[in-house]
């Protein structure tokens, strides 16, 4: 059974801060690739966007060769698919063709739509609400291609969508 649990969804839908809740309660978790290169001094996808994506991508896989615990789940904030989508977008071709099969996480995606109320423009986030809204869209249309069961995250607090995802990564 796939324990590689991904927690995909537009850029400020509160992926992060619940990845950060379920590694306080002590699961594991994968942090965010495209954030960990950006604060590394790596490319960022609004200066250069294809070398942005081929790091995301690399560190994505290396990150899938990680040993993962067959007893207990690991959680990634986003992932592969994340950077095969934004890919897949910016050269007009299905996802399908750039994903490798099989499918590297649970067939179970965990999906944080757009919420306004706690959307905010950072310096690793500069990009506008409508983007991120756009994003959701693209991600939404990828994963229902690749057929994956997608679980919508509601908009309630952060313990809540823990205890909720917890309960079905099973």
């Amino acid at each position: 059974m796939n324990r590689r649990y991904l927690i995909t969804g537009c850029s400020g839908g509160g992926k992060s801060t619940l990845i950060d809740h379920l590694e306080a309660r002590g699961h594991n978790v994968v942090h965010e690739p495209g954030l960990r290169i950006i604060r590394g001094g790596g490319p960022a996808p609004w200066e250069d966007r294809l070398g942005f994506f081929e790091a995301v991508t690399a560190l994505s896989l290396a990150d899938l060769d990680s040993p993962v615990s067959p007893d207990s789940p690991t959680f990634f904030d986003r992932g592969l698919l994340d950077a095969l989508s934004g890919r897949a977008g910016r050269e007009k071709v299905p996802l399908a063709s750039l994903m490798p099969p099989p499918f590297p996480y649970a067939q179970r995606v965990f999906f944080a739509p757009p919420w306004p109320e706690i959307f905010e423009q950072t310096e690793e986030r500069p990009h506008s609400f409508e983007m991120a809204r756009d994003e959701a869209q693209r991600l939404r249309r990828d994963l229902a291609a690749l057929q994956i069961e997608t679980v919508e995250l509601p908009k309630i607090s952060v313990e809540e969508r823990a205890d909720l995802v917890l309960s079905l990564a099973t």
